[in-house]
This record gives structure tokens, sequence and C-alpha cells, in this order.
């Protein structure tokens, strides 16, 4: 039985409370060059991302120490309101050729971002063991994932269908849309999204991982980006992008090399202000090795391996060299740097990559005490995107008023903390975000709980997932599925044009199944009309 679920089956298995760390054998010494020189082999563990059912161990552990602090009206509002968020994953999906391919809109927005995709996904890979339709909707989206960057690298959003670019306004042209991409903001987190999503889905139990892997698109694309990445560690000479929203004629600010991979856009889809993004590069650099272990356990090309290792050793060396700044005698991470001595310092973005989330990042290389005194900082009014009053606090961006608040970056402060108590307030906060309908919203007025931007936001909700799942160790799919079975006896009280054959009452689980509530053709993404219950 499912913790909390008093289903005789769960709706799902495999909690993502429950750890899941995969240890990998790397290879001798000059096969990578992060390996030290010292020892034959070495043990490296690479866990699967927190949004994909992989807490960091210290919150999974203090899960029972985390639920006593909340009330058992507490914990089960949470639960409910978890439930929900896992469900509307589902109203986001559209699978083609019986899941061959797959859509994952945003939410109000009907484009498809490699990024918020992945972590949408992520709250569905630990379920696809037991729901075999989930694997064709996260398998159909990965190939769509890659088909998309295969088409254009340095786009960060594409459409459900191809649009003849002809038919766009010049104003659309001029930014890069048409064809399959509605927005051309290059955003270097994006395609590691996609590199990690790949090893998430390989750390995931089950029959034959590595078959949607091997596929020649799922490599093509995890070789361009590798290449790509490569060309904007030297923007300034060698790089073919340019938009028309940035500085010198589409270049961008000035740059010099560092080491790292230049940028156009943070993960907020704002421009940078300058061209190297730390924590991105953390990510990416995260992401390649993930690559790199990928090739070796499935891909095993060996011009892939050289590219990729050179280029993770170069991210690396590029972030411990320029990535730190000194601040009031501290040393800290800066947010962003041009490699012509401007950093920006002080400063963080909710959107993830940012730098309250390393610890989640995957990056093996960070400094936990710089990354603390960098923490303490981001969290208090030194950051100018952090706001408080006596009803809310938290992280918000430039892509939003001040003032607003980022419940996403709410659930990566949980994730990040080494304090019970303070990831019991911040679910207790998070039950005061609804806005009305029942789900996480983009962000939240600091004044006016009941002020919040975009209302149907799937990255929001994914991350409410992990943070509830992990935080206090139950698995949200059993209250998701009383929630469905509740909306279908509501459904059918309202009809008695029928009654059961079999002359007794009328039930629930004689109706639909969750497989045959998912939409398996190219329809038009509408927000759902009635969100409290999602079947």
């Amino acid at each position: 039985m499912p913790p909390g679920g008093d289903l005789p089956l769960g709706l799902f298995s495999d909690p993502p409370g429950s750890q899941h760390a995969v240890a990998l054998q790397v290879g001798a010494p000059g096969d990578d060059p992060l390996l030290s020189s010292g020892a034959a082999s070495r043990r490296s563990v690479l866990p699967a991302e927190a949004w994909a059912g992989f807490p960091p161990p210290e919150v999974a552990a203090g899960a029972a120490e985390v639920a006593a602090l909340l009330s058992k009206r507490e914990r089960k509002e949470l639960e409910e309101l978890c439930g929900r968020c896992l469900f509307e994953q589902l109203k986001m999906v559209i699978g083609y050729g019986n899941g061959h391919k797959a859509f994952v809109a945003t939410g109000d927005i009907p484009f498809m971002w490699i990024r918020d995709s992945a972590v949408q996904l992520g709250a569905l890979l630990p379920r696809m063991q037991q729901r075999p339709a989930l694997r064709l909707l996260v398998e159909g989206a990965v190939r769509t994932q890659a088909f998309f960057i295969v088409q254009d690298p340095y786009a960060n959003a594409y459409y459900l269908k191809w649009k003849d670019p002809e038919k766009h306004s010049k104003n659309e042209r001029i930014i890069g849309r048409g064809g399959w991409v509605a927005t051309r903001n290059y955003e270097l987190d994006s395609g590691a999204y996609f590199l990690n999503l790949l090893w998430n889905l390989h750390s995931m139990p089950g029959y034959g991982r590595d078959v949607l892997l091997a596929e020649p698109v799922v490599f093509e694309a995890a070789s361009l980006l590798v290449d790509v990445w490569t060309t904007e560690q030297h923007h300034e000479e060698r790089s073919p992008y340019r938009y028309s929203e940035l500085p010198r004629d589409g270049v961008g600010p000035p740059s010099n090399y560092t080491g790292m991979s230049w940028c156009g856009y943070r993960p907020s889809d704002d421009p940078q202000t300058y061209g190297y993004n730390v924590p991105v590069n953390m990510y990416a650099q995260a992401a390649v090795e993930r690559a790199l272990e990928l090739n070796r356990l499935v891909w095993r090309d060996a011009d892939f391996e050289k590219r990729a290792a050179a280029l993770a050793a170069s991210l690396r060396k590029g972030i411990e060299q320029w990535g730190i700044a000194e601040v009031e005698g501290q040393n800290v991470y800066a947010y962003e740097v041009d490699g012509l001595g401007n950093q920006l310092v002080d400063f963080d973005d909710a959107n993830v990559p940012s730098l309250l989330s390393i610890p989640l990042l995957g990056y093996r290389h960070f400094d936990a005490a710089i990354y603390e005194a960098t923490r303490a900082r981001l969290l208090s009014p030194k950051n100018p995107w952090y706001f408080e009053s006596e009803k809310l606090r938290g992280v918000g961006s430039p892509h939003t008023p001040p003032g607003y608040v980022w419940p996403l970056g709410l659930s990566v402060q949980g994730l990040t903390s080494h304090d019970p108590k303070e990831r019991a307030d911040l679910l207790r906060t998070l039950l005061k975000l609804q806005c009305g309908n029942g789900l996480m919203h983009e962000s939240v007025s600091v004044s006016d709980l009941n002020a919040c931007t975009r209302q149907w936001f799937g990255w929001a909700n994914a991350m409410l997932v992990a943070l509830v799942e992990g935080a206090l160790g139950v698995d949200c799919a059993a209250p998701a599925e009383r929630l469905r079975l509740a909306k279908i006896k509501e459904r059918e009280a309202r009809d008695t044009s029928a009654v059961p054959q079999n002359g007794g009452q009328d039930h629930e689980l004689y109706y639909e199944t969750l497989e045959d509530t998912i939409v398996f053709d190219a329809v038009v993404l509408k927000p759902p009309k009635d969100v409290s219950y999602i079947m």
C-alpha cells in the first residue's frame, strides 16, 4: 500500500520519497579528465534529479521530522494539493501515433519548452513501471525534444505544429519564429535539461530504458548540443547566433573566453546582463558528465567521448576560475560574469538553474561553504529580487513585477534546506498560494496572496510534487487517484439515465481508467474548466 494511501493498489509504484541512487563504475584514469590519476577506478554516484523522484538524502531522511511539525489537517491538504498538481501534468501532454511522439505544453502558453517539459515529465518518471501508458508519453516526449533540438539547438520553445514562416509577420520572423520554433531565445539550460532528462530516464527501473536512448535522433541531439556549447565558449569569434533584441547587432554584451559556455538568455527567458551564467554552466557541466556516462553505457562513440570530456573539463575550470566573487569579505558564487572583470553578485532569479538551486543541479564540484554564504545573502534584502512581507517571503524574478515571489523558488528553497522547520514552514506557505484554483502559479504578490500571474503553469506544479513527496516521504499518486475517482463519482451522480445491470449501486470503478483519459490525438490545448479535481 502506498504511503498515506488506502487504495488496494496505488496508482503508481515506487514513491519518489524512496532512494533510487544509481552507482556507476567509472572507467580507469585517462578515460575522463575529471578523475584523479591516483586510483585505478572509482565509484561515482550520479543520482537522478530531485524532480524525478530523487530528493536530496538529507531531505528524504528528515521526512518524519517535517511531518511531525505539521498538523494532520496540513498534511492532508498538502497531499491533496500534490495529487492535483501531479495529475495536472497529464493535461498538458498530447501523444501522436499511439505515443511515438508527445508534446508537453507549459500550461497557458501552448508551446513546448525543453526546460519546463523536462521537469513536468520528471513527475511521471517514477510511475512508468506500473503504468506503461505513461512510459509511452515520457518516451514520446523525449523523442520530440530530440527532434526539436536537431531542428534548431538555439531555440528554447517550439510549436505543436509546423508553421510556415511566410505566414508569420515580420515582427515574428525577425525574432526567429517559424517552422517548429516558437521562441529563439538561446538558453544554455534548455539543452542541459534534455541531457539530464536522458540520465533520469536511464536511472529508472524497468525494461529496456536504453532502447530509446540508442535511437539516432537522441544521440544526434546530444552530440549537437556538445558542439554548440563548445562553439559558444568562443562566442565572440565563432558563434553564428544573432538575436534582434540583443545589443551590438544581436551579438549580445561583450564577453571574453572563460571556459564556460555563453548564452544570451536566462532560464526566465530574460536577457542576461553578462554572457556567462554561473548556475546555468554548473547545470550544463553536470549534464555533460551524465552524457559521458550514457556514452560509455549506451552510445559508445569515441569521438563523442573526446569532445564531451574536453567540454566538461573546461566548463568546470571556468566555473572555478571565474564564477566566484568576494563580497564584503566573503567568497560567494556570482550569478553572471563576462570574462572581462564584470560580475553580477547578490542577485538570483527563482527560475532554475539558480544560485539557490546549486545542490540540486548535479554539479558535484561546488564548494559547500561558498554555497551556504551565497544562499544566506540571496535569502535576504541584499538580493534585489528577494521580497518579504508579513504574509510571504521568497525569491522572485525580473520576469514578473517587483514584489512577486515564485512558488517554484519556494520549492527549491525547501529542497535545499538543512532545517526541517524551514521545510515545514515553506510547505505551509505553499498551501496559501493556490490563488483559488487548487494549483501552483508562476508568482504571487507578497502583499496580496490572491494576486497571481499565470494560473496554469506546469513547471511550478511539478516542483510542488517534488517538494511534498521528498520532504514528507509520501506518494502523491494515492490522493491523486482518490481525487480522480471522486470526480467520476460526482459526474455520474448527475446522470441517472443508466443504472448497473447487476441491480446494485453505481460505482466509480465501473468507469474509465487513467489510461483512457490520456489524449493520443493532436488537439488544441485548453486550460481545464475545473482544476479542483483533475481526471
